[in-house]
């Protein structure tokens, strides 16, 4: 494992990603730091970066070095943002902060910029189609994708802190914006005008991530989760028409929401309102997977320069598994005998397919509750399961698959938590979670000896009775079956017969 340092110098910030990286297999990102410099605001008169704010992004520049040095980093990639080639003086600059730091900056290209923007959503949202669309200060770029392969893209000269500067401040700034930037569309990506409607948004960028926020608070969900939020235009038009409606006071004691001036993020609705109108596009999904997320990808995994990973989910959970040090032979075990147990026992829960990855994601990470305490780890595993950076789902299947690995008996089940997602779940949800939950404990117990001993299940249903037979031994022509190899693991499993009875009201015995 190496520790690995981003650095990114831009026209509106500089950040520092700090990474444990396993080549090959997996980076995991332990410290994210970020400071505003604001060079656009400098440059916009005459071009130039003057020497004060050049001191000002060396001073921070060293200051992350240092943190480095201190962190025991042994391996740094440090670049400078596509838009710093606006300054007349980029060159000049670039070379002088490298210098101050002893590291080479490699000044990105705009196609550099795209290609690390692809990398990341395709790498961490399973979304299979749709348009890309990242918004900085004084940026906007766009891909439209399809199958994971790029089909076209293009850049805009213009972000949220620059659109109002471009429109003219004066008069209805919001209007003029809305209908500006619909002209460069026309101008710039005219292959928008014949998306799918079905496609999807994949927003990325703070302008996104504050979007999200606000739809979050005034639709009062129980979600706090950023990554791969899910909403619609309709819940747009609510937030973009609150904010619109606040005065210039109050919009600024917007608290929570982002770092940025709210006229910023106004200035991004706006583009955002212009892209679905002119593409009738209803579905957004918000990603916090930025450039720096495509290039640590990049670097750590090289072969997602040519394909992305194909099974994000499972590339997600081998990472937490790996970086909090759980018992990954175990975490496997686990999920097949309790996919086992789904596969058999199908016509008495009656659970849709989907429910699969609600129970691969709550069997990997079992274990992870007792890192936190083994005396009672199922409550732990509920909010080490939420917080874990799981991809390639829904919110909903973490927060089920959460549920699934927090209880072993429904006396247990924290009822009122369960209130708190009241909007997203069902009853069939509920159901489904006290059946998963009963069949993660019987998993649980038919490996508690961690030794595979259990190969097989086979299932009979004889009218009010279940009987599991457990296979502990295969060859190519017989399956053995040894009455007392499973012995320990039978008597564990028996003592959730009781619980089997009242989820599926059915007997269980276990052979």
């Amino acid at each position: 494992m190496d520790k690995v340092a981003l650095l990114e110098l831009g026209l509106t910030s500089i950040r520092l990603t700090l990474c444990m990286v396993k080549d090959g297999a997996y980076y995991t990102t332990y410290k994210q730091i970020s400071e505003q410099i604001a060079i656009d605001e400098h440059i916009a008169n005459d071009s130039l970066i003057n020497s004060t704010k050049i001191k000002e992004c060396v001073t921070i520049l060293q200051m992350y070095k240092k943190i480095c040095e201190s962190e025991g980093v042994s391996r740094y990639l440090a670049v400078a943002c596509e838009t710093l080639t606006w300054a007349k003086n980029y060159q000049s600059f670039v070379d002088e902060c490298g210098t101050a730091i002893g590291l080479d900056f490699k000044i990105l290209t705009s196609q550099d910029e795209v290609n690390a923007i692809y990398t990341a959503v395709t790498n961490t949202l399973d979304t299979p189609k749709g348009i890309i669309v990242n918004i900085t200060g004084n940026s906007v770029r766009v891909i439209h994708y399809n199958r994971r392969i790029v089909l076209d893209s293009a850049t805009f000269d213009l972000g949220s802190s620059s659109l109002f500067r471009k429109v003219g401040e004066d008069g209805d700034v919001v209007t003029k914006g809305i209908e500006f930037f619909r002209d460069q569309l026309t101008k710039k990506a005219p292959f928008l005008a014949t998306l799918d409607p079905e496609a999807t948004i994949v927003g990325v960028g703070d302008v996104f991530t504050s979007y999200g926020r606000l739809a979050r608070k005034i639709s009062k969900s129980g979600l706090e989760m950023e990554h791969n939020y899910t909403t619609d235009s309709d819940m747009f038009n609510r937030v973009f028409e609150f904010l619109k409606t606040l005065d210039p006071e109050k919009r600024q004691k917007l608290k929570g929401i982002s770092d940025q001036p709210v006229s910023n993020i106004l200035a991004g609705l706006a583009i955002i309102s212009a892209i679905l109108e002119y593409t009738r596009v209803q579905n957004i999904v918000v990603g916090k997977s930025y450039r720096n997320v495509g290039l640590m990808f990049n670097y750590a995994l090289p072969h997602t320069l040519e394909r992305p990973i194909a099974d994000i989910l499972g590339f997600s959970l081998d990472s937490v598994i790996d970086t909090v040090g759980l018992n990954k032979k175990l975490s496997e075990q686990m999920y097949q005998v309790g996919l086992m147990l789904f596969k058999q026992l199908k016509v008495l829960h009656k659970l849709p397919r989907g429910y699969a990855k609600v129970l691969r994601i709550a069997a990997h990470l079992y274990q992870i509750g007792r890192k936190l305490n083994a005396i009672n780890p199922e409550r732990g595993n509920f909010h080490a399961i939420m917080l874990s950076p799981i991809m390639g789902c829904t919110h909903k299947d973490i927060v089920l698959a959460a549920f699934v690995a927090s209880v072993k008996r429904w006396e247990d089940f924290d009822l009122a938590q369960w209130l708190r997602y009241k909007d997203i779940m069902t009853e069939d949800d509920l159901d489904a979670v006290r059946k998963l939950s009963n069949i993660l404990a019987i998993s649980e117990a038919l490996n508690i000896r961690n030794q595979e001993i259990v190969k097989d299940i086979s299932c009979d249903i004889l009218g009010d009775s279940v009987i599991l037979k457990l296979i502990t031994e295969t060859d190519t022509k017989n399956i053995k079956v040894d009455p007392y190899a499973a012995y320990i693991e039978i008597y564990y499993a028996k003592k959730y017969c009781g619980e089997f009875n009242k989820s599926f009201k059915k007997n269980l015995e276990i052979l």
